[in-house]
């Protein structure tokens, strides 16, 4: 290098070609994170109970051909009777179709028989229900809470869908009213969160959702549209509440304290400092 040029002899041409040199991949100095927990899979088992049913099936039929077992007797209807039977069904068609008809109220009652010994106690379907909707611990054994905002909530119908709704799901909460501002907080499981959501998005409408006193005085056009917003939506290691309450407060300090009795009160400030964007 002379006065910071690149001499003729300093420089490899051979190397300069038109392809472009990568450089040499290195594996990072950090350890590989391991692999994700790959489903559990029954494929195998699935074979295995379908050859050994297969291999049933082959004995039974070897040992019929081989005289062992008696083979089966066709099921005889009155839209197959000719081609069953052949020359057999003009003989005595009378008594043939009397035992073909009393083959098929039997095979009828077996059926009937069989659903009633499968069919569940009231306890059973009872018990059946409630696990269907409410038993979802071992998906998720952590409390999902929803915190929603709802600008206006002093009509009694909605406050009684709301009430009535989480009782029926088995949600623990409360839905705080004050004056501008309502605050609806409910804990619970995976399913019953997820229908409690459908509720207070989508099924109640919120812009209708006045009283009829206020309907017959004049409008305010300045007022905003009522309707209710998901403030914020998450898990928590343990529920906060006991059961589900709908307490009216005249101050938002009243309305805060009795989220902070929760050990929440945080929830409060979601709910006021929140901002759609």
């Amino acid at each position: 290098m002379v006065d910071g040029n690149f001499t003729d002899d300093m420089v490899k041409m051979e190397r300069i070609t038109s392809y472009v040199e990568h450089p040499r991949p290195i594996d990072p100095p950090a350890e590989p994170a391991p692999p994700p927990p790959q489903p559990l899979k029954l494929t195998k088992e699935q074979k295995k109970m379908r050859t050994r049913f297969r291999m049933e099936e082959t004995e039974k039929q070897d040992m019929i051909r081989q005289g062992l077992l008696d083979p089966p007797k066709p099921k005889i209807k009155m839209s197959n009777l000719m081609r069953v039977l052949g020359s057999e069904a003009t003989q005595d068609p009378t008594k043939l179709e009397k035992e073909i008809r009393s083959a098929a109220a039997e095979r009828e009652q077996a059926h009937i028989d069989r659903n009633i010994s499968r069919k569940l106690t009231p306890d059973e379907r009872r018990e059946k229900k409630e696990r269907k909707l409410f038993d979802d611990r071992h998906i998720s054994p952590e409390t999902i809470v929803l915190l929603y905002r709802v600008n206006d909530l002093s009509h009694p119908q909605n406050r009684f869908k709301i009430d009535v709704n989480a009782q029926e799901n088995r949600k623990t909460g409360c839905a705080v009213i004050s004056g501008d501002i309502s605050v609806v907080v409910v804990e619970g499981g995976k399913k019953s969160i997820k229908r409690y959501g459908k509720l207070m998005l989508r099924r109640i409408d919120w812009a209708a959702a006045v009283k009829k006193e206020e309907e017959d005085e004049d409008e305010d056009e300045d007022k905003p549209l009522n309707k209710c917003v998901l403030v914020w939506q998450g898990t928590v290691a343990k529920s906060s509440f006991h059961r589900f309450f709908v307490p009216e407060c005249r101050t938002e300090a009243t309305a805060r304290k009795v989220l902070a009795d929760a050990g929440v009160p945080h929830y409060w400030d979601f709910a006021v400092n929140f901002k759609e964007l």
